[in-house]
């Protein structure tokens, strides 16, 4: 196939339906064919499919790719060319689609192809007389996997290798702050130690949810933007924005302040409780599972399912074998059949969890979890980042996590925590400075979440309780079942009782 020769470069364009365009023959071959679709990039439509016809005229689909005309919302091309004129620009809409035209093409009919249509990935200048220009940020870049495709096109045609590298800092206003909060983010996949996953921790009202929400919305271009306003976001990073293939936000609290977009977006995919308006919706929850079901079955992911859902439900994963194996083979219409419905409302929750990142996870994502333990049992809590460290390594992705669990922070390396402080309307970030992976529970609850400085209710009782009771009365109420903790509490009260007396 590599070796094919096609003097001069020949496209013919046609817009036929999926059904339609099997019956289409070009006149000659080999060659290249457009098909038009007229999906609506806010308000523009310059998406293609390109296929390469070889000498046995047999198609082969190289994927999307969007042809911007410098005053024209709907691009038109003609039925037959060789060549673009300096009105148009292309942007191959992922990374693959370079892998496949290299791959199909070899390198040398790849770039007179790219050349050709005036592709900005690998001939970056032309597309500086297009960038002001509202169909260029969000019609032609609308999307993370274009905007990728764009700054590492070039590097794929060369066939060299892509290093992306995760480490940048991200400075953002809190609501209700004086100043912006900066925190630094070090991805590294290549670490000895544990290095795709970042845990933010701090006490409430720091604003750790507020700082994940405006993170994933700058993350990704969700709504129509002014070119102003993309360039206001690109300060925020330095040195400059990472682009993750796909952003993952991911709550199960009926607080979160994730965004929800209101139609489906394939660089950002929100996982939770809250329906599209915001509302609590078990129903929502349902129908969500069920449609992440039907498309990891059309990315032949059954097995992968299969895998994470028997790791993260134990002890029930045997008993639930054969309904595990019907629910990813049989699309049922009835959602009251659905696993959901008979899991424990945690367990449940685990279920949706795995089914949603199993459905969307790609290379180079990036999940935003906020507060994991919420409706988890403590077992819960270790069984699925477990599991959930296990998919970011195999799916070759990374993860922000907010939380208060000690259960989460014994698996991080203390150089990737950030602790979150709030003092007055100010809120500063710090990496932990004692080591937390690894660390017993009982002390990451003590030292780092800094209960010890917290009034306990506990030791309120106690007090009262040794002021009209003996240290044997108080144990006898408890049935001499008190932990050696509290009974250490309780002697020290009649201790500083006896030297109040003596002074």
């Amino acid at each position: 196939m590599k070796g094919i020769k096609m003097k001069p470069l020949l496209f013919y364009t046609t817009e036929q339906k999926p059904k339609d365009f099997e019956k289409f023959k070009p006149k000659k071959f080999p060659c290249f064919v457009l098909n038009k679709d007229n999906w609506d990039d806010f308000s523009t439509t310059c998406l293609f499919q390109l296929y390469l016809y070889d000498e046995k005229t047999t198609a082969h689909k190289i994927g999307d790719i969007k042809i911007l005309h410098i005053d024209l919302e709907n691009t038109k091309l003609s039925a037959e060319f060789e060549q673009l004129d300096e009105s148009f620009i292309s942007l191959g809409q992922e990374l693959k689609f370079y892998e496949l035209l290299v791959e199909l093409c070899g390198q040398d009919l790849t770039i007179n192809v790219l050349e050709s249509l005036r592709d900005i990935a690998w001939q970056p200048p032309l597309a500086e007389k297009f960038e002001g220009k509202s169909s260029f940020r969000n019609a032609l870049l609308r999307f993370n996997v274009a905007q990728r495709a764009r700054r590492f096109g070039q590097q794929v045609i060369r066939q060299e290798s892509i290093n992306e590298n995760y480490e940048f800092t991200y400075s953002a206003i809190i609501p209700g702050a004086e100043e912006a909060t900066e925190c630094e983010f070090n991805f590294d996949s290549k670490a000895q130690l544990p290095g795709r996953l970042i845990a933010i921790i701090g006490r409430n009202a720091t604003g750790k949810t507020q700082y994940l929400s405006l993170l994933a919305s700058d993350l990704v271009q969700i709504g129509r933007k002014s070119k102003m306003a993309l360039e206001k976001r690109d300060t925020k990073f330095s040195p400059q924005r990472p682009i993750f293939t796909r952003i993952i936000t991911v709550s199960y609290s009926a607080f979160d302040q994730f965004e929800r977009p209101k139609s489906e977006h394939v660089s950002y995919v929100y996982c939770g409780i809250r329906d599209e308006k915001g509302n609590l919706s078990k129903r929502h929850l349902l129908e969500t599972y069920k449609r992440n079901l039907q498309r990891i079955r059309e990315l032949s992911r059954e097995d992968d399912w299969l895998y994470y859902m028997q790791e993260i439900l134990g002890d029930r994963s045997q008993e639930l074998a054969d309904h595990l194996k019907l629910e990813i083979e049989i699309e049922r219409s009835d959602i009251s059949e659905d696993l959901l419905t008979i899991l424990s409302s945690g367990q449940a929750i685990l279920a949706n969890f795995i089914t949603s990142l199993v459905a969307w996870m790609d290379r180079d994502s990036l999940v935003l979890f906020d507060e994991p333990e919420t409706h988890l049992h403590p077992n819960a809590v270790s069984s699925l980042f477990h599991v959930f460290n296990s998919m970011l390594k195999d799916y070759r992705s990374y993860a922000v996590v907010a939380t208060h669990s000690p259960l989460v922070i014994q698996e991080v390396p203390s150089e990737r925590v950030r602790v979150f402080e709030r003092e007055g309307r100010y809120t500063t970030v710090k990496t932990l400075s004692v080591e937390s992976f690894g660390e017993t529970v009982s002390e990451l609850t003590r030292h780092v979440f800094e209960t010890i400085e917290t009034p306990s209710y506990y030791r309120e009782v106690l007090e009262k309780l040794s002021k009209n009771n003996s240290f044997k009365e108080v144990m006898k109420l408890f049935n001499d079942k008190l932990s050696m903790n509290a009974q250490s509490y309780l002697l020290a009260q009649y201790m500083d009782s006896e030297n109040e007396e003596t002074e």
